[in-house]
């Protein structure tokens, strides 16, 4: 199929990813039409007004490493906006938190005695200079963690964030994932644009047609390429809730806290005005991952939030919800895929067929993200004919 064919593009779905390859395929001079079943643009990425200042509904920032979306606001005129500030990473394990960024921290956590401390810096040293990810291929990431950093340094850091993360899946989990997450992140910088990032959303669509509507791709005959976004058949999915609050009380001098506690009804707790200075407020998320069966999905917002509060008293005691001024539930049943072995996750390009499938659960061995999200919607771009 050569080029003049494929004139005309479909895009399902108006998240980060299908605004991409429609920003792209508009600058090679392609006709796309994005079709969005939702009111909003932005998918993951999608934000909220709050007092007069955006932000997003489930939390976001980029790591110094990421150098596709940092090119992209460069391209989007928006790196004046881009802000750095260290890593501040807390761990929260057995009703105490413990400062968790530098070997002097690690000295100081006491629920690894030395040897373990000293097994945690040498085996994660290894998975940060290990450049061959494929050696990791087909070995369950519970299995070798538990293995090379030792039965207590894996029932007190890793398995906890493994089961909140993926609950009954947990097992499934291969190793390069795990690898991705140490190798390319590691301790850094982290970035967030001033304004929130649903102002790349805003550029991104500009110029771009959206229809707001659901469709079927057998009602899409009339284009010569369908690019599909939306969630893959064979890929198992776990969805996402946020909890996002405003207070008047400064709760944490940490931006980040892993919830190392396997019965805690989020994962991570994030200070987000740590990280930024959100409009003079102080901004909070409690983050967490579920199967669609969970009862999170079903119950009221009400009984989330008096969970969540909850357990919020037991990771600071001096928490008063009476001082909390506004808050919100934002749900995503699309959240987190499996991650699997390689296999059929790349993106292949049809010669014969018309629809391509283009989803967060085809980046190997990374997990889901904006950089991968700009990296993937060029290759995709790059193959069309």
């Amino acid at each position: 199929m050569n080029k003049k064919k494929r004139k005309k593009i479909a895009i399902i779905g108006g998240g980060i990813g299908g605004l991409l390859v429609g920003y792209y395929l508009k600058k090679k001079n392609y006709s796309v039409d994005i079709f969005e079943k939702e009111e909003k643009l932005g998918g993951l990425l999608q934000d909220f007004e709050i007092d007069n200042f955006r932000l997003e509904k489930t939390y976001h920032h980029i790591f110094a490493g990421d150098s596709e979306v940092i090119k992209l606001i460069s391209e989007l005129g928006l790196s004046d906006k881009l802000i750095w500030k260290k890593e501040n990473n807390a761990i929260f394990y057995k009703n105490n938190l413990y400062a968790f960024n530098t070997p002097i921290d690690l000295l100081n956590f006491w629920p690894l005695n030395l040897i373990d401390k000293i097994r945690v810096a040498l085996v994660t040293f290894y998975l940060q200079y290990e450049n061959n990810y494929k050696k990791f291929e087909g070995i369950k990431a519970y299995q070798w963690l538990e293995k090379y950093y030792g039965k207590n340094i894996y029932e007190v850091m890793w398995k906890p964030l493994l089961k909140n993360k993926f609950e009954q899946y947990y097992k499934e989990i291969e190793m390069p994932w795990f690898w991705a997450r140490v190798h390319f992140r590691g301790h850094s910088k982290l970035g967030y644009l001033e304004g929130g990032f649903g102002q790349i959303i805003d550029k991104l669509s500009v110029g771009l047609k959206i229809v707001h509507k659901k469709v079927e791709i057998d009602n899409l005959k009339n284009y010569d390429l369908i690019i599909d976004t939306s969630p893959i058949k064979s890929v198992k999915y776990i969805g996402a809730i946020d909890v996002v609050f405003t207070s008047k009380q400064n709760l944490s001098k940490f931006y980040w806290h892993n919830i190392n506690d396997e019965n805690a009804p989020f994962v991570a707790f994030i200070q987000h005005t740590n990280l930024t200075d959100g409009q003079g407020k102080n901004v909070y998320y409690m983050g967490g991952y579920y199967p669609h069966e969970h009862k999170y999905f079903n119950i009221s917002d009400e009984e989330i939030y008096k969970e969540f509060f909850e357990y919020l008293k037991k990771v600071f005691p001096s928490f008063e919800e009476k001082e909390i001024e506004k808050k919100y539930i934002f749900k995503f049943k699309y959240a987190q895929h499996v991650p699997r072995f390689a296999g059929n996750s790349k993106i292949q390009i049809p010669r014969n067929k018309q629809v391509v499938h283009m989803n967060f659960a085809q980046i190997y061995p990374q997990d889901r993200g904006i950089n991968y999200a700009v990296r993937m919607a060029k290759e995709v771009v790059a193959s069309l004919p």
